[in-house]
């Protein structure tokens, strides 16, 4: 193992045990479960090695998914979906009060998996500036990976390396 992937090593692990500590905990194994529960929900729109989205977006949202349809490669043992602003909001019951794009607080969120499993789990969340955009990994209730980025452009373009590094196999379900 190189240098550069040590201290990458170093500073996930870092990243994990400042935000969740070591081992499973009931808010990361709660969230996982959240996420696990979306994904469930989407199954049937799953793609393996793509991206999907929903019918209803807002224009800028749609640049935003298609920038990242062009910009991120999807391991062909993984799905993704993205979740933009508006829906979230939908979801969550939220009103959408804000129409300015350059005012919400992210461009959406990430979450991919394997196609055939949903153990391990990739979150992203494309936040704007004063919040950090980042990338955690979740699996069997540990965040096992986190990521945190300057902007959102320094998480896209190292999201597909993300991914690669962990859902770029099949998963191991027997």
């Amino acid at each position: 193992m190189g240098i550069e992937q040590r201290v990458e090593n170093r500073r996930m692990a870092e990243v994990v045990e400042e935000r969740a500590g070591v081992g499973p905990t009931e808010i990361v194994s709660g969230w996982q479960a959240v996420l696990v529960d979306l994904l469930s929900r989407m199954k049937q729109f799953l793609m393996p090695g793509a991206m999907v989205t929903f019918q209803h977006l807002t224009p800028s949202e749609i640049i935003f998914f298609e920038r990242l349809k062009n910009e991120v490669r999807i391991p062909q043992s993984a799905a993704a979906i993205y979740l933009p602003p508006s829906v979230r909001k939908q979801m969550l019951g939220e009103k959408q009060v804000i129409n300015d794009a350059s005012a919400q607080p992210d461009a959406g969120v990430v979450v991919a998996s394997h196609h055939d499993d949903f153990d391990a789990i990739v979150n992203v969340l494309f936040a704007f500036h004063p919040f950090t955009p980042a990338i955690d990994v979740y699996e069997r209730g540990q965040l096992m990976a986190g990521y945190q980025f300057e902007n959102v452009n320094a998480c896209i373009a190292e999201l597909s390396t993300v991914l690669d590094r962990h859902l770029g196999m099949p998963s191991s379900k027997s």
